[in-house]
């Protein structure tokens, strides 16, 4: 893996950024033909995303997923390159205050996203503007992409909270009573993937990780929804949800995040990264028994 890497960064240094796109582009392509496993579990989330499409059509959509990891991979390795400026990404926030309004209470805040579009760029440009970030995360099954987005983290004065250490949550806690930011993925990757709990998304049930909502009623600080994403040109613009205030159960709470979930990835389906079956299989009903047994 230290040769990949290596590798991986010799032709970051040599090559210009709209050629590794390209390779990126033609190594999903591959990937998506000669790797069965990878193609199922694509076909499958695309037939409950987009339950009206041909084969054709969840193909293309698997495809794109693809490019989409491969165009994040190339940003994580030529960071900051590829990225735009802080105030140029500010610019195209959409919901900015609201982030400011959450931040001024003084209880810190969860930033929450899924693993769609580059989750990682916002904290990144808001480096010098909150004092104290951290991003809370599952270390990847990719050991490359773990590396290169660790990287960038370190680069940019991010903290990095590991959710499979011991008392993850004691330390979340901490940057929250500090008045921090907090960013994590909401949604279940290839580490977590038997984890979470049930909630209705997109016409069946699918995992969710409830942990922000119960960190979110310890601390009182809100959950605020927040996406970063690409447009047509592929440009990168962000939206602030409404923040979903610390009041009630775990599962109201969750019932509103999922609620927004579902919003982004029926609006932007291809750039939602998840790259192995997401849905639930349903449960197989027991045969009746007889009186006697």
């Amino acid at each position: 893996m230290a040769l990949v890497l290596l590798w991986a960064r010799f032709e970051a240094a040599v090559f210009p950024v709209s050629w590794l796109y390209s390779m990126g582009r033609a190594s999903a392509r591959t990937l998506y033909l000669w790797v069965p496993s990878v193609r199922k579990a694509l076909e499958a989330n695309a037939r409950q995303l987009l339950p009206e499409a041909t084969p054709l059509e969840r193909r293309r959509h698997g495809i794109r997923v693809l490019e989409g990891f491969s165009r994040f991979f190339v940003e994580l390795l030529t960071a900051p390159d590829t990225y735009p400026t802080q105030e140029a990404f500010l610019a195209r926030v959409e919901g900015l205050q609201r982030a400011k309004d959450s931040w001024a209470r003084g209880k810190g805040v969860i930033g929450i996203s899924l693993h769609m579009g580059n989750m990682e760029l916002g904290p990144m440009l808001l480096d010098g503007i909150v004092e104290t970030m951290a991003i809370v995360y599952r270390k990847d099954p990719f050991g490359l992409v773990e590396a290169m987005r660790s990287r960038a983290r370190q680069a940019h004065n991010i903290q990095e909270i590991d959710t499979g250490t011991r008392l993850f949550g004691v330390r979340v806690l901490e940057i929250l009573r500090q008045g921090g930011f907090c960013f994590l993925a909401g949604d279940l990757g290839f580490p977590d993937a038997r984890r979470g709990r049930l909630y209705p998304f997109l016409g069946k049930e699918a995992p969710f990780l409830i942990w922000p909502a119960r960190l979110a009623l310890a601390s009182g600080a809100p959950i605020l929804p927040c996406f970063v994403l690409r447009d047509a040109k592929g440009e990168y613009f962000a939206r602030i949800e409404e923040p979903i205030e610390p009041v009630g159960e775990v599962d109201d709470l969750m019932r509103q995040l999922v609620a927004v979930y579902e919003r982004f990835v029926r609006a932007h389906p291809d750039q939602w990264l998840i790259l192995h079956p997401y849905w639930a299989p349903r449960p197989r009903r027991e045969p009746p028994r007889s009186a006697s047994g």
